[in-house]
């Protein structure tokens, strides 16, 4: 991975700074991405759920809570990653020569986050959204 990260960063921004303190940096990058896939994989079985109990004439399970919960979960907590990672980590460890990089995949990450972030709206809440059923 870190190889692969390599050929795009130049040497000045690889040594030392990413070496060093991007292992944090990289495992919040991977729990958020299973994250993304655990919430994103809830969301369809709780929409298959909900089709299934229409189709049969059942009542489906009160999912509102665990919805709202991971919805507001992925609202607040990438952002304040973000922050902590630009006030906090770069400005302490990060290279000048290295902020626009850094401020380059910091908004990489802002627009993942917001597509996820809107896709799980629609998935979990589209329905009462749009009022449809």
């Amino acid at each position: 991975m870190i190889a692969f990260l390599a050929e795009g960063v130049p040497d000045t921004c690889m040594a030392g700074t990413f070496r060093s303190y991007g292992g944090v940096a990289l495992l919040v990058t991977v729990v958020g991405l299973a994250e993304a896939i655990v919430s994103l994989a809830r969301g369809f079985q709780w929409f298959g759920e909900e089709k299934r109990c229409r189709r049969e004439g059942t009542q489906p399970p009160d999912r509102h809570r665990a919805k709202s919960w991971l919805l507001g979960s992925w609202v607040l907590l990438p952002p304040v990653w973000l922050y902590v990672e630009d006030i906090f980590l770069f400005r302490h460890f990060g290279k000048a020569a290295c902020f626009d990089g850094f401020r380059y995949a910091q908004e990489l990450v802002a627009r993942g986050w917001i597509v996820v972030v809107s896709v799980l709206v629609l998935l979990y809440f589209g329905r009462e959204i749009f009022g449809r059923e």
